[in-house]
């Protein structure tokens, strides 16, 4: 019967994913029809210079950045969700994207800070965010084994958070104010708050690149060990499962997909707490050999929705600017979080 439900839902997903990113591809000042995107997708052009260069440089990037991303963010929450077995980990509740985020901006003014620094590199940008969110990672854990109870340890991950996003949004006016790349100060401010729409193709490859085959492995590898971890550590040992060993791979993998994404997207807000949470109310199942390709799908279709909200004239008729990702992100994400906070704190947890 899971099977069954798990086959249509994802029939039905997959498609609205494909609908979501055609519409993506099309919405815009200038409009690009379907049967254009199409003609572009099997034969490489639309017919029209200007449309190509535009679906080619602007709007294929921005959505397929989106997918890939949502995808990321939503299997680190999942991930994160199996090491606390608590449905309100979430990487950027917990502070470990703050983390990334100030890690890349460190990264990025170095030069600023101290007269001479790093050469800037697409891979310096990974680096840097894992640096931050490992670091930022650490700490929240070793709170975790001193704080048991749920509301404290969320209290405690977002400070850590605010900490680290004070930090970032000083370091970026101290850049400011020293006078250098003030022209980039403010789309760093906006890339502070989420936003896919500045991605390039290169970096989009290596994110596909990371995100996609770590997806995998987690998914192949972990599912079982996932669900006998949710049944208790003592059932887990019971039937073979390495706590210690299981643990370091989710601190490592939710840490990796969680960084690379934030390295150039920006933090990502609530995907990874509400998606995971959706997929198994809807697969009605905890069994991750189910949840997790449905948390997948969701969050390429959340992120690409918000994504949609977030452009000019959308929500705010006659304005050329671009919403950030945050915006829409906490509107739906907050409430399904305080559900579930107020639920567990009912049940005493």
């Amino acid at each position: 019967m899971h099977f069954k439900r798990f086959f249509v839902l994802g029939s039905i997903l997959t498609t609205l994913l494909v609908a979501t990113s055609m519409y993506s591809i099309a919405l815009g000042t200038v409009d690009i029809k379907n049967s254009e995107i199409i003609d572009y997708l099997t034969n490489g052009t639309t017919g029209n210079t200007i449309k190509d260069k535009i679906i080619t440089n602007l709007r294929m990037p921005r959505t397929l950045g989106a997918v890939v991303a949502g995808i990321g963010i939503a299997l680190a929450g999942i991930l994160m969700q199996g090491y606390f077995r608590n449905p309100l980990a979430d990487p950027y509740l917990m502070g470990i994207a703050s983390g990334a985020s100030l890690g890349v901006v460190l990264y990025i003014f170095t030069s600023v800070l101290v007269k001479h620094g790093f050469p800037h590199s697409i891979y310096g940008f990974i680096l840097a965010a894992y640096f931050g969110s490992f670091l930022t990672m650490f700490v929240v854990i070793n709170i975790a084994r001193i704080v048991k109870q749920t509301s404290t340890l969320l209290i405690c991950g977002l400070m850590i958070g605010a900490i680290a996003s004070g930090l970032t949004t000083a370091i970026i006016y101290l850049g400011e104010y020293i006078g250098e790349e003030e022209d980039r100060l403010s789309g760093f401010l906006l890339w502070g708050m989420g936003s896919v729409n500045n991605l390039t193709w290169e970096q989009i490859v290596l994110m596909t690149i990371i995100i996609i085959p770590v997806s995998i492995l987690s998914y192949v590898f972990l599912s079982k060990k996932l669900d006998a971890n949710l049944l208790g550590e003592n059932y887990a040992v019971s039937v073979g499962v390495n706590i210690k060993n299981l643990r370091t791979w989710l601190i490592i993998l939710s840490c990796i997909l969680t960084a690379t994404i934030v390295a150039f997207t920006g933090p990502i807000a609530f995907v990874g707490i509400t998606c995971p949470i959706i997929a198994r109310m809807i697969c009605k199942t905890s069994k991750h050999l189910y949840v997790i390709p449905i948390t997948a799908l969701l969050g390429g279709i959340f992120l690409i929705v918000s994504d949609i909200i977030t452009r000019p004239g959308v929500i705010i008729p006659s304005t050329s600017n671009n919403l950030p990702l945050l915006c829409p992100l906490s509107i739906i994400g907050a409430p399904i979080a305080i559900i579930i906070y107020l639920k567990i704190k009912r049940m005493g947890i």
